[in-house]
Order: C-alpha cells, then structure tokens, then sequence
C-alpha cells in the first residue's frame, strides 16, 4: 500500500517502464513523481528529464492549459473509495489541469476556476520541476488508489503498469492501493 505522508516525508513514484510494464526503448526517459500532504493540501512534484526538442505551449508557466494533452507531461491519478477520481496534469513547461471524473472517462469537473498554487524551475542541465497544490477541499476525501504517468512523443510511461492491449490510462480499478497518512 502508498502512504502519502506528512512534510517532511514524501511519496516518492519512479515513472520509466512502459505503460504495459515493459522496458522503455529509451532509458534517459525516466521521471519521478512526489506526493506530500503539507498544511495547504496535497503537494505533486514531477521531476523530468532533459528533453532535447520537446514541445513548449506558447504560455507562461503556472497557466492552466485546455489542451495539454498535445505537450509532454506527468499525470497523476487518485481515486476515491466511491471510484470517483481526480486527474492531475503537470506540463514540461509548468503548465496544468486538473479534472475530476465520476468514473472513467465521464468528465464530472473541470475546476477552470480554481487557482492552484505552481512553482516551475528549469535546471542548467534541462531537467524541469514543477510542483502543484490541490487544496484539501477538492482533494478525494476517502482516497483508494494512485497512478502516474509520464506521456512524452509516442511513449506513455507508468509507475504501475495498465492491462489490456492498449494504453488507456482510465483504469481506476487497476491502480495501486493508496491512503492517506493519518
């Protein structure tokens, strides 16, 4: 089971197999997610490597982005005991969104106008941290499950791998165990 603990201590996810479970083709390929509670909520951190040549959305870091699916990026899934579940997406560039959904795929919440707290820093040797703050308020109160993902060109990699013969990162179901530390 993933417990998420209390600052100081984080969760730490490695995010560099294939969604399927498998060896990516590209080992440089490799982020890392981080997950705390702190007093203002739940602090998500993706760490990703140098990417040479990736896409960069034409707005300033910290900016909610509609069509961030277009972008590289982390993805960060936590699932409710009643299969509720909350979507994270952190971009390269320091851009997110995040959506709440009542079961896969059935979009339920888009939170347009919730402002998150963000932070972006770009590292001389290319790697990019960005950091997200989901209040407690909007955050699964009976928290169940948790993915991660990293999507960047045509490789969509997992923490956890997903079944089926296709990626579909709408598995709620098959996620890891997870709760919040009390």
């Amino acid at each position: 089971m993933l417990i998420i603990p209390k600052t100081p201590k984080f969760l730490g996810l490695s995010v560099g197999r294939l969604w399927n479970g498998k060896c990516s083709p590209d080992s440089r390929l490799l982020a890392f997610v981080e997950i705390q509670q702190t007093d203002e909520g739940i602090l998500i951190r993706s760490t990703t490597p140098p990417l040479p040549g990736y896409k960069n959305p034409e707005v300033l870091p910290g900016t909610r982005l509609e069509n961030i699916d277009a972008f590289e990026k982390i993805c960060v899934f936590f699932v409710e005991e009643s299969g509720q579940y909350l979507e994270v997406k952190l971009g390269i560039g320091g851009q997110y969104l995040v959506l709440g959904f009542d079961k896969p795929l059935e979009e339920v919440a888009n939170f347009s106008d919730s402002n998150f707290k963000t932070s972006h820093q770009v590292f001389k040797d290319g790697r990019t941290v960005n950091d997200l703050v989901i209040p407690f308020e909007l955050f699964p109160t009976n928290l169940r499950a948790l993915n991660a993902f990293f999507t960047v060109g045509n490789q969509i990699l997992a923490y956890h791998p997903l079944v089926g013969p296709e990626p579909n990162l709408h598995q709620p179901e098959s996620f890891p165990f997870a709760k919040l530390e009390e």
